[in-house]
């Protein structure tokens, strides 16, 4: 097995603690077990003002920058519900949606600019419907919901059979250009939608559209 991130790239470690330590004076990093973890409180700042801090830790993937961040609210503020993007088993924060990632939060982009982006936004959000606003972003639903609504808006359809095929297609390990196209029209997908799949393929990691085909086919089963 090969060695955690921050032994393999020292340099990367450093470079993201100075980052993330200086522009968030009380996040601090932790390496326990050879996991990294960043503890401390979040501010949230909203229209150049404070408006709310939580106390969270962020558990870095083994292969970071390449694995998303686990996040978690550890001072108890947030209801672990699914209506509040938590997940009541573990805790942990739904901050992205790992399908669009390459949109919120591109490979190889800063762990600071996912604590300025999605962490934040996903805060923020939290501190506005506590005083009674709506959601000030777009969000998905939880779970299997979420992933049929984002590519239902991303290919145009609410068809949860020609969703189920592109995300088939997404997870193979290579694409053939043989196959009938998942939008059903009948056709081979190189004489149909072979561009969108491809640009799809380079967005969105295999794994990724695997794990979520799994998830949406236990939903929603033809």
């Amino acid at each position: 097995m090969s060695p955690p991130w921050h032994r393999a790239n020292p340099a990367l470690f450093d470079k993201e603690r100075t980052e993330v330590e200086t522009a968030y004076l009380n996040l601090h990093f932790h390496v326990v077990s050879e996991v990294v973890w960043v503890r401390g409180t979040f501010p949230i700042v909203f229209n150049g003002e404070e408006l709310d801090r939580y106390v969270i830790e962020v558990e870095l993937a083994r292969d970071h920058p390449t694995g998303i961040p686990v996040v978690r609210e550890t001072g108890g503020r947030i209801p672990r519900t699914a209506d509040r993007h938590m997940n009541p088993a573990d805790g942990t924060a739904c901050v992205l949606l790992p399908d669009e990632r390459w949109r919120v939060w591109s490979h190889g982009s800063k762990l600071l600019q996912f604590l300025d982006g999605p962490v934040r936004n996903f805060f923020l959000g939290q501190s506005l419907v506590d005083l009674g606003d709506p959601w000030p972003f777009g969000q998905w639903g939880h779970g299997a919901e979420g992933i049929r609504e984002y590519y239902a808006e991303l290919l145009g359809t609410d068809d949860t059979g020609v969703i189920t095929g592109y995300l088939d297609c997404l997870s193979k390990k290579k694409i053939k250009g043989h196959w009938p196209c998942p939008c059903r029209s009948g056709k081979r997908l190189r004489d149909c939608h072979s561009g969108l799949v491809q640009d799809l393929a380079t967005k969105i990691p295999r794994r990724i559209a695997a794990q979520s085909f799994e998830k949406f086919r236990d939903k929603f089963r033809h």
